[in-house]
Order: C-alpha cells, then structure tokens, then sequence
C-alpha cells in the first residue's frame, strides 16, 4: 500500500504558507484531473497559483509529491468517513450521515473525481497507486461491512458489482458533471443539486440495502 502523505505536513505554521499550498493543491488538482500526471508539467501548476516554480518546490519536493498530497487530500478523508463508527445512531442513519460527508467532501473537490475518471481511462501510470494506495482499502471496508450485515442481500458474486455500483453513483455524479449538466440542463455541482443527490442516495441505499434487519 502507498504511503499516505499528511498534505499539511512541514508546511509550517502561518497562514500564508497554509493559504498557499491550499492554493498550489486546488491547481494540481484541477490540472492533474484535465491532463493527468503525466501531462501536467510543474512549471503549469506554478504559473496558474501565481507562483514561479522555484517557489512552488519550496513548498512540495517535486510533481510526484504534489501529485501524492493531492491523493491524500482528497481521498484519505474517504476513507476515515466510512470507516467511522457512530455507536448512537441506528446502522441506516449512519449510512446516510456517511453518504451526506462523503457527497460534501467530494462537492468540495470535484476534480478528485475527475481524476481518478482521467487515469481509469486512460489507463495512467499512476492508476495503479490511485487503487493500491486508496481505493482498494475502501473497497475492502465496504466489502467488510457487507460482510457484516445482518441481511443477506447480495450473494458473494454480487456483492463486489454492488460495491463498484456505489462507486460509479457516487464519483460519477461529479466525474460525469458536464455530460449531466448538458444531459439534463442543470449544473450537478450546485448546492441544491447535490443535496438532491444526497436524497437520491439515501433512498438508493435503502433499496441496495433491502431485507436488512435494521431498515
């Protein structure tokens, strides 16, 4: 498994500095997700955050560490919401607030989508990362969870299909943003549009969920 990178880490303590890599990590991300690693030269990333490239690597060592502080900051979140545990509520409603901080933190950088959907397409170097180093543990917990429910709803064969279902609906919401918006001509990423998804998915979970004990 890849090694997380902190996104924060030795960035030090004022908020300049903070405001500055935060700014760096929006540009690579909207870049890495329009023209993958590969195709995204430091200098790009620079010129957009307002910076000259010595500058930005007094930041980030170089475009592989940006690329992995880009991962964490938008992935490993993922991964902390559904392996959370909230023992005061019903099984159903943490799966709706999990649902509700996954589609808020997403909402929050769309182009993680994006960018996953660019190096799943063409078949990136880097894909291999993405899935080893982030998507598969969250697989392997959704599977786990499965595992773990009370209602049989899905033979073994299915269940890995239902857990690709989850991240097809989910990521494509915003991956799919402008094929969505021209398809049904509103805009996807607009604050009521993804408290609609997020009432969407509430309900979709109940029907993937169907014949569990607690619902």
């Amino acid at each position: 498994m890849v090694q997380a990178i902190d996104p924060t880490a030795g960035d030090g303590s004022t908020p300049d500095v903070e405001s500055t890599r935060d700014r760096i990590l929006d540009v690579a991300e909207a870049l890495f997700a329009e023209r993958g690693m590969a195709g995204t030269a430091v200098r790009d990333i620079a010129r957009e955050a307002g910076l000259t490239a010595p500058s930005l690597y007094n930041h980030f060592d170089g475009k592989q560490a940006l690329y992995d502080a880009v991962l964490a900051r938008g992935v490993e979140p993922l991964f902390a919401l559904i392996t959370r545990s909230d023992r005061d509520v019903t099984e159903s409603e943490e799966r709706e607030n999990t649902l509700d901080a996954i589609m808020d933190h997403l909402a929050s950088h769309p182009n993680i989508a994006k960018l996953i959907q660019y190096e799943s397409l063409t078949g990136g170097a880097s894909l291999s990362q993405i899935v080893n180093g982030w998507l598969r543990p969250i697989v392997a917990t959704g599977l786990t969870s499965m595992e773990n429910s009370p209602g049989a709803v899905w033979s073994e064969d299915e269940k890995p299909l239902a857990v690709a279902a989850w991240i097809h609906v989910i990521l494509g919401h915003f991956a799919m943003a402008p094929l969505l918006r021209e398809l049904f001509d509103v805009d996807p990423l607009a604050p009521e549009q993804i408290e609609r998804q997020k009432r969407f998915l509430r309900h979709f979970a109940q029907i993937m969920m169907a014949g569990s004990q607690d619902d």
